[in-house]
């Protein structure tokens, strides 16, 4: 009876561990997962760490200890008995080496089969958080897509079994498809008769070379367009000046309300005063259009600067860095913060100088019909991950996207790389691969610097602009 009950038991292990064994690359297959069966495994780590201090300091002892009684020392006569002396067994010294083997090698297995054991727990605690994502993700398809996507995505890394990877799969190209069909086919009919209007007139106002632009600004020619709007080069024939004319894009300036409130932030934003930030000179309203007269600056964008020279010196890296620095605590202090800061929005002096531009129309760009149909979502290079989380943001924000900046300076490339919803991600939940392996030459501190400001939780940075700058006068 008692050896069944043994060869049921052996039987049950050896099924068990096959079983486990099978699901070996299912587990491996997914890096969350295998992470997770690995670090979650709490009765293994435990074994383990008794293990190691166990074996050496009380079993190998033990073990050592009954094996030299077995193996007791030889005794031999010397000169015809009258002495005697006593050796070591000869076969002392391989006892104990296997011996040894055979713990080790007993102790190692049991804590593999502990780990093998613990599998099947670990793919249902997978599952469990798969679906609790993907339950996230479709309370979210009508009022956050953009998150749902995301979700969706972060299920996947948790899905193992093939068929339910696949309908995740199928979920995010559907939603996709559909955000995708709604900004091409449904933006348009979501816009006020003014901004419709606007749309039309758009093609034709660098066109308009006899008419003056609220009786002032005459339009020369376009500098260049992108989400936010077009950019001209005009004259204002008051002061007898060049000025960029920046006209707000149609899907921008559709909700009146937080037109009004831009129109007063732009106001406000006419009163600053700083070398390393584009002066904004005028808000107008024109038959139906939205326009900011800027400071010409004719020295092209940062963005331009690191796709011709990548990268850059390390003196001229300190340089922007600190004039940028700058730039931001002056605004910070005045209440503004950026949310949207990439090379795009830093414009370069014919010296050389670096002056930010495009402060609070990030802000309109969060309440736009654009950002509705997911065809604006900020600027996912340089997004921090409160932005992503749509989590409020402050003076941290800024910074982390100012080290997503300056990282790219250093290396010649942004820390996270692919598609947008890729990016996003990443911004999310991954570490910035390590400045220094990059970039040998970079001093230590600055290293430390750099992923200092690109902490996930706002609250890991650095807290003020003014601690960078502090930390860059020092290279």
């Amino acid at each position: 009876m008692f050896l069944d009950s043994i060869i049921q038991i052996k039987q049950q292990i050896i099924t068990r561990t096959q079983e486990s064994i099978r699901l070996v690359p299912v587990v491996t297959r997914k890096p969350k997962v295998f992470r997770h069966w690995l670090l979650a495994s709490h009765k293994p780590q435990i074994f383990i760490v008794a293990l190691f201090i166990l074996i050496p300091f009380a079993i190998l002892p033990l073990m050592d200890l009954l094996l030299s009684q077995v193996f007791s020392p030889v005794t031999q006569d010397v000169l015809f008995g009258l002495f005697s002396s006593e050796e070591e067994s000869p076969y002392l010294s391989g006892a104990l080496i296997f011996s040894h083997w055979v713990i080790w090698v007993v102790a190692v297995s049991a804590a593999i089969y502990l780990y093998l054991r613990y599998i099947p727990v670990a793919l249902e605690q997978a599952h469990e958080i798969a679906s609790d994502k993907e339950r996230q993700a479709d309370n979210l398809i009508s009022t956050n897509p953009s998150q749902s996507v995301l979700l969706y995505d972060a299920a996947q890394e948790w899905v193992v079994d093939i068929r339910a990877e696949s309908a995740l799969t199928t979920k995010i190209d559907s939603l996709n498809m559909k955000m995708r069909q709604f900004s091409s086919d449904e933006a348009s009919s979501e816009l006020s008769p003014d901004a419709a209007a606007t749309i039309v007139l758009t093609e034709n106002i660098a066109e308009t070379e006899k008419a003056l632009i609220a009786d002032r600004y005459q339009v020369i020619k376009e500098l260049g367009a992108g989400a936010m709007g077009t950019v001209y080069l005009a004259d204002d024939t008051r002061l007898n000046r060049q000025v960029a004319l920046k006209q707000l894009s149609p899907l921008l300036s559709a909700d009146k309300q937080q037109l009004a409130r831009f129109r007063q932030e732009a106001l406000a934003l006419a009163r600053f005063s700083h070398p390393n930030i584009v002066q904004v000179y005028d808000f107008i309203e024109w038959n139906n259009l939205f326009l900011i007269a800027i400071e010409l600056v004719d020295g092209g964008d940062l963005e331009e600067k690191l796709s011709a020279t990548l990268p850059l010196a390390l003196d001229k890296v300190i340089k922007l860095m600190l004039q940028m620095s700058e730039a931001l605590a002056y605004a910070h202090e005045h209440g503004v913060i950026h949310r949207d800061l990439k090379p795009a929005n830093i414009l370069l002096s014919n010296k050389g100088d670096a002056k930010i531009t495009d402060f609070g129309i990030s802000k309109l760009v969060q309440s736009s019909v654009l950002t509705q149909v997911n065809t604006v979502m900020g600027s996912p290079a340089y997004m921090s991950p409160e932005q992503a989380n749509g989590d409020d943001t402050d003076e941290r924000t800024d910074i982390y996207s100012l080290g997503i900046v300056f990282y790219q300076m250093i290396c010649g490339e942004r820390p996270f790389q692919g598609d947008a919803q890729s990016i996003i991600a990443q911004h999310l939940t991954k570490i910035p691969p390590d400045l220094s392996v990059k970039c040998k030459k970079i001093p230590a501190g600055l290293n430390e610097m750099v992923h200092k400001m690109l902490e996930k939780k706002p609250q890991d940075r650095f807290q003020s602009i003014v601690e960078v700058i502090e930390l860059l006068k020092k290279f």
